[in-house]
């Protein structure tokens, strides 16, 4: 009977490009400030580097990112330690991919307020951009610190497996785990783990989880493989026959269907063949990397 579908390989989940909005809330936080004291008197918001700053946030909410980062340069240059246009001043870059500059603004960021959680986020993103894996990883580490979110470390889990580093993932796969967290990809990694490790028990829970989640039909299939070898054929012929219900994996499905009917009429033999990673069963892609 079937292999897992497709060759071992962390099934990222889609993530999105870092919201670009983040300036608009501090800007308006300054502009609370500015308008303190009496009317028509010149505040702090007047002066050169907030002058330029706040020009600056108002090219970024045009759209214009260049304009942006030339305006957040100069307010830099009057106030080298304006966090705020660093940061702008990144975010600018992000949007043009110029991660190169990115990394280097966030970096300043960090440099000047290690406690921001937005800086050390987006630092981490840029890092992994340029595959500074190692750099990235700290950066993830540091912000999770700060706010544990559970899209962050997502993020950072698969770009770990990506990057070879499955025993520095395992902890944040496992972390999510046991939150009981919803998304998919995390659970049929933790299931083609714990297979590979031959914890099919494991492998079970993981990728019964995993289809829960998400009527998929690699899902059902290396599910219906799992619980062949667990000799479930009962268990096995439902996760095949979901699996059957899907394009993507009708075929070899179909073809499983049709053995765990033929082992069911006669006699047990006690043992289901064993099964291999990786297999030659079709999966569906492994969806695409965004950011």
């Amino acid at each position: 009977m079937g292999h897992l579908a497709g060759p071992f390989r962390a099934e990222r989940p889609l993530s999105r490009r870092p919201r670009g909005r983040h300036w608009t809330a501090v800007g308006l936080a300054f502009c609370a400030i500015a308008t303190t004291g009496s009317a028509g008197a010149q505040g702090i918001w007047d002066d050169p580097a907030f002058a330029l700053y706040r020009q600056a946030v108002e090219a970024m909410d045009r759209k214009d990112y260049a304009k942006a980062s030339e305006l957040s340069g100069q307010a830099i240059a009057q106030q080298p330690t304006h966090v705020l246009a660093h940061y702008l001043r990144g975010q600018a870059a992000m949007f043009q991919s110029r991660w190169e500059d990115a990394a280097a603004a966030f970096g300043k960021v960090v440099e000047l307020y290690p406690g921001s959680f937005a800086a050390q986020r987006d630092l981490a993103g840029a890092n992994e951009q340029l595959n500074r894996v190692d750099d990235a990883a700290r950066a993830y580490e540091a912000a999770l610190a700060l706010r544990d979110e559970e899209q962050l470390r997502v993020r950072l889990a698969f770009m770990l497996l990506e990057a070879g580093q499955q025993p520095r993932a395992l902890p944040h796969l496992q972390a999510l785990a046991d939150r009981e967290t919803k998304v998919p990809e995390v659970w049929s990694t933790l299931g083609r783990l714990a297979y590979d490790k031959s914890d099919l028990a494991g492998a079970e829970k993981s990728f019964t989880r995993a289809a829960t989640l998400r009527d998929e039909g690699r899902a059902w299939f290396n599910l219906g493989v799992v619980r062949t070898r667990l000799n479930d054929l009962p268990g096995a012929l439902q996760a095949y026959e979901r699996a059957a219900q899907h394009r993507e994996t009708r075929e070899p499905a179909q073809k499983e269907v049709a053995k765990v009917r033929e082992a069911m009429k006669g006699p047990s033999t006690g043992t289901a063949p064993d099964r291999a990673m990786p297999g030659s069963a079709p999966g569906q892609p492994v969806p695409s990397r965004r950011y």
